[in-house]
């Protein structure tokens, strides 16, 4: 089944370098980045919203449950992706939101979590709780600093690129 022979890929290494590529791009053009990015978004939004609303029968079908909060939600997603592309601006209000809320949210989730690994990994139990909190920190400032927000989810972006853009060259070969 698996072959201990590692093969060249070609089509991983082409994958990995429009990865790399994309992510200098993005680095070197960040204000072009963060609108294409807030078009994806919108219609993300949208094609999700209609895709919950074409899902309804199917739901309510195999689940047999009321489907009118997945028909409020997806209005919401089809409201949310027009505003958007109507107004660029909300689409950078809502990366700023969403970014700030996740560093809150994954450190005070991990702040929680820590709690059980106290009492068998002590460094481990540290290094997670200073984590935490300097997450909760960051969220905050990030929450107050809406350019800083929105600049660092230009950089997550791009550093998410390269990141698996070197491992795909890698893993090619």
């Amino acid at each position: 089944m698996f072959s201990s022979e590692r093969k060249f890929d070609p089509f991983t290494l082409v994958i990995g370098i429009i990865f790399a590529a994309m992510s200098l791009v993005i680095a070197r053009n960040p204000e072009t980045s963060l609108k294409a990015m807030i078009f994806m978004i919108g219609f993300v939004l949208i094609f999700e919203g209609v895709f919950k609303l074409f899902d309804i029968t199917m739901i309510d079908k195999s689940l047999g449950l009321n489907p009118g909060w997945l028909i409020f939600s997806a209005v919401i997603d089809i409201i949310l992706g027009g505003l958007i592309f109507f107004e660029p601006g909300l689409g950078a209000i809502y990366i700023w939101i969403t970014l700030a809320l996740w560093f809150i949210f994954d450190s005070l989730f991990e702040l929680w979590f820590s709690r059980f690994i106290q009492k068998q990994h002590k460094g481990y139990f540290w290094f997670n709780v200073i984590l935490g909190v300097i997450g909760v920190i960051l969220g905050i400032i990030l929450l107050v600093h809406p350019a800083m927000a929105i600049s660092v989810g230009v950089f997550l972006v791009s550093f998410y690129l390269m990141f698996f853009g070197i491992l795909l060259i890698v893993r090619s070969f």
